[in-house]
């Protein structure tokens, strides 16, 4: 179960997608929409920009992207200038020791040992590492090793990732989660080998100039008394950041938390997360509206 919302993301895409076609004769530019596969863990943007989705003609001038959200209310739009979503890396960690039975761990090098020592020593990364100021997450979200109850294994497997809201940051993070995992292992006499994912995201960052033109053309579709709600950036991360390197952005988010039967304010990935369908007809407004304005603000500034 995915539990993303890709699904309402589709489906108001498609919704666009009809109504722009419906004017198609009086709107003045190129809107493209982007159906973009393999968005979580494939960098699916990432590969539609090698393969020239940024720069067939028309080449766009900007993009825009929508993601539900279930922690703000329903109908709310949501976003902020500079770094929305953090850049993310994935890695795994294989610690390979001398396996035997349990009676005799003497004889043995235990990863299992080795590799909580890891998991215990990576929590002090962000704390000991990064300037208070700044913001990053090491989270080890897999462990696994042995199947007997009377064995030692010979390895151990950790799986995570390191989050931060710049690339320095994250490059800082891969590096000491490297010195850390390999001097833990030296201490305990064990082998170690950590892969990263070779696709990490770089950080969404919106346009701030752009952003300014955004928050006014939605002003008059809020409800919060024509004001876009500002939100703080977030340590999850979307591949669109690869979009919003090469062309200036906005990433937003659309609030479907009604806390209403059946409760949609279960966060992205949780096992109730459930859609408020209610606010798909906003989340196609909002596409219409946000590529009508910015193409009609792009043809007065070329002319």
């Amino acid at each position: 179960m995915h539990a993303c919302g890709h699904d309402g993301h589709t489906t108001m895409l498609l919704g666009a997608a009809t109504l722009l076609k419906s004017m198609e004769d009086s709107i003045n530019g190129t809107v493209r929409l982007v159906f973009q596969p393999a968005e979580e863990g494939g960098a699916g943007a990432k590969r539609m920009r090698e393969e020239g989705v940024l720069t067939m003609e028309p080449k766009p001038q900007q993009a825009f992207a929508q993601h539900l959200w279930p922690t703000i209310p329903s109908g709310t739009i949501a976003s902020r200038p500079g770094p929305i979503l953090a850049a993310a890396e994935r890695f795994e960690i294989l610690v390979a020791g001398v396996g035997g039975h349990a009676a005799m761990p003497h004889l043995t090098v235990d990863p299992i040992v080795v590799a909580s020592s890891m998991v215990m020593n990576l929590q002090t990364l962000v704390s000991r590492n990064l300037s208070p100021l700044e913001s990053g997450v090491c989270s080890i979200t897999k462990f696994e090793a042995g199947d007997a109850f009377n064995v030692i294994p010979h390895s151990a497997v950790l799986r995570g990732t390191i989050r931060a809201l710049s690339m320095d940051t994250l490059l800082l993070l891969q590096k000491r989660v490297q010195h850390v995992v390999e001097t833990t292992a030296a201490v305990h006499g064990a082998n170690v080998t950590i892969t990263y994912s070779p696709d990490f995201y770089p950080p969404t960052i919106n346009d701030p100039e752009l952003f300014n033109s955004f928050s006014k053309d939605v002003a008059g579709l809020v409800a919060d008394n024509g004001q876009l709600s500002d939100i703080e950036p977030t340590m999850g991360a979307e591949d669109f950041s690869f979009i919003a390197e090469s062309v200036p952005s906005t990433f937003f988010l659309l609030g479907q938390g009604s806390g209403k039967a059946p409760d949609t304010s279960y966060g992205l990935h949780h096992p109730h997360f459930a859609l408020d369908e209610s606010v798909l007809p906003r989340g196609v407004q909002l596409h219409v509206n946000v590529a009508l304005r910015a193409l009609h603000k792009l043809a007065n500034e070329s002319t």
